[in-house]
Order: C-alpha cells, then sequence, then structure tokens
C-alpha cells in the first residue's frame, strides 16, 4: 500500500491583504465548488424541514423575548430621525424569503421582521455588519447611519462586544412596514476550544474553532482507510455538527465524496472533546449548529 500525504487547505471567505478582485474571484471560485457538492449531496441535508422551521419559530421567539423591540426605543427614534420614512418602501421581503437563508421557511412561517448583525473589532468599532432589506442599496444606508449611533446606548459589556451583536430596525404588521427597533441587543457567543481562550473578537474565536477542529481531523484520520479511496488530488468536505448547551459535539453528518470518507470525518469529529464552554445567548448556554467547507488534497508519496 502506498503512503499518502495529506493536508488541509483552509478556505477563508475573508481574505485579509488581498486585492477585492482576487477576493471576488476567489469567492466566486468556493461559492461554485459548494454549489456543486451541495447539489450532489442534496439527499443529505442536516435538518428536515419541520426541524428547521421549528429552530426558526424558537429561536425569533427567544430573540424577540430578549430584544424587546418597540416603535419607541431609543434606536427606534434615532431611526425616524435619520431614515427617510419613504426608504422603507424599498424593503423586498419577497426577495428575502427566496434567499438561501430563508427558502425552507413556509410563508406561514415566515416572520416579517429585519434585523442588524454585527461585530466589535479590536479597535472598539462595529464591524462585519449584516443586513437584508431585500435591497442593496438600502442595505448600505441603514449601515450607514447606523455607524453613528453611539454603541454606550447599547449597554454592552466587555465580554458581549467578544460576540455576535444583533439588533432588530424594521417590522411588517398589518401590511405596513415600519421602524420597531429594539430596546436591547442580543449578544451570541460562539463555543470556547481549548487553545482559543484568550481571544478577542468573534471573528477570531470562529476561526480558531475551525482551525484546532481541522487539526485534530488531520492528526486522528485513518489514513489507511483514505488511502483505500481512489480518490487523489483536491476535494471538499463540509464538517456538519452540533454542540449542545453541555459543550458536546453531537448530531455530526459531513458532507464528503463518498460513504466512506464521510463515515470517518464523522468518526474523527464526534471523538473531539476540547470544547471547553458551549455557545451562548445573552449569556445561556443554547445549542449551536457548526458548518464549514473545507479542501482536503490527498498525494501519493512516492
Amino acid at each position: 500500500m502506498k503512503s499518502i500525504l495529506l493536508f488541509i487547505a483552509i478556505l477563508l471567505f475573508s481574505f485579509t491583504g488581498t486585492s477585492q478582485t482576487k477576493k471576488d474571484s476567489l469567492n466566486k471560485i468556493v461559492r461554485e465548488r459548494i454549489n456543486t457538492i451541495q447539489e450532489t449531496q442534496s439527499d443529505n441535508p442536516y435538518f428536515t424541514k419541520q426541524e428547521i422551521e421549528e429552530e426558526y419559530a424558537n429561536e425569533n421567539n427567544t430573540f424577540q423575548a430578549l430584544a424587546k423591540p418597540s416603535e419607541n426605543s431609543d434606536l427606534a427614534n434615532y431611526f425616524k430621525i435619520y431614515l427617510e420614512s419613504n426608504l422603507l418602501k424599498k424593503i423586498d421581503f419577497s426577495t428575502i424569503k427566496s434567499s438561501y437563508m430563508y427558502k425552507k421557511i413556509s410563508n406561514n412561517k415566515f416572520n416579517y421582521t429585519i434585523r442588524l448583525t454585527f461585530e466589535i473589532n479590536k479597535k472598539k468599532k462595529p464591524t462585519n455588519f449584516r443586513i437584508n432589506t431585500g435591497n442593496k442599496e438600502l442595505d448600505r444606508k441603514v449601515i450607514e447611519i447606523f455607524k453613528k449611533y453611539p454603541l454606550e446606548k447599547l449597554a454592552l459589556s466587555e465580554a458581549d462586544k467578544h460576540g455576535k451583536i444583533s439588533i432588530q430596525l424594521f417590522v411588517k404588521e398589518n401590511k405596513n412596514i415600519i421602524i420597531k427597533a429594539s430596546t436591547f441587543a442580543v449578544v451570541d457567543q460562539l463555543p470556547i476550544t481549548k487553545g482559543c481562550e484568550n481571544l478577542q473578537t468573534n471573528w477570531e474565536v470562529n476561526n480558531c474553532l475551525y482551525e484546532k477542529l481541522n487539526e485534530y481531523i488531520i492528526q486522528n484520520i485513518s489514513l489507511k482507510t483514505i488511502s483505500e479511496q481512489d480518490l487523489r488530488g483536491e476535494i471538499i468536505f463540509s464538517p456538519r455538527f452540533s454542540i449542545n448547551p453541555e459543550g458536546k459535539i453531537v448530531k455530526v453528518n459531513c458532507i464528503a465524496p463518498n460513504r466512506i470518507i464521510k463515515d470517518e470525518i464523522d468518526r474523527v469529529i464526534s471523538s473531539y472533546d476540547q470544547i471547553l464552554t458551549p455557545g451562548t445567548r445573552n449569556n445561556k448556554p443554547k445549542n449551536m449548529y457548526c458548518d464549514t467547507y473545507r479542501t482536503l488534497t490527498i498525494k501519493d508519496l512516492n
């Protein structure tokens, strides 16, 4: 049996120190490869449609209870001053509902709310904004306005600044889209794995989790099992798993080129026991779904 070399090349969706043109090109390649693997593995969904809708409803109920959105919150009054009311007409829920994130949510289960999420960088400035109003121009306008909002009004603790921060801004009620913004921020903290305890930003913690997991996969994957496969060169696989409120990895179900490689990667991930603390939402432990895409390069060593 020939010996083989395994090499994990990590695909990142933000490329620091790279020109925007090259970033766009690399992202396009990644998206194409991901679409291909998703199409070929459509018979292996991680969640059923019922599970997706139940989790969607539960998450929204939890968020609403914590955020306490109001038409008269300080954030709502701020946007009423700085966002022209006629721009609310540009919000396109049909476009939002057709996006990948919501395409499996039934119309009668969809909640007509719009959130803005962001993180805090090492300079204590908000960054990595995400919002989907169904209109790119409006997205940029909303972010531009929010950047001038005093962050201290969100009453974030130092620990909160290490997580992903979410606020509601708009909602559709009685066929009208109105400004109904969070009274309180909702903060999701990622699970912390051994070796990632002292990182300062959500982005760093996220990358560290997958880096440590990939190191563990490469150190523990069975070379004999992989060498017996008729696959050489670069392949894409997708680790998919959940980390429960006790910090344990459960329901491992990765996507891989064949069943044997999938079962081997699932076996290794299931044995990973270096999670120190689970993910949390406003300091309460929560179940957290994790997935990513990685390349595995298999080469024969002569």
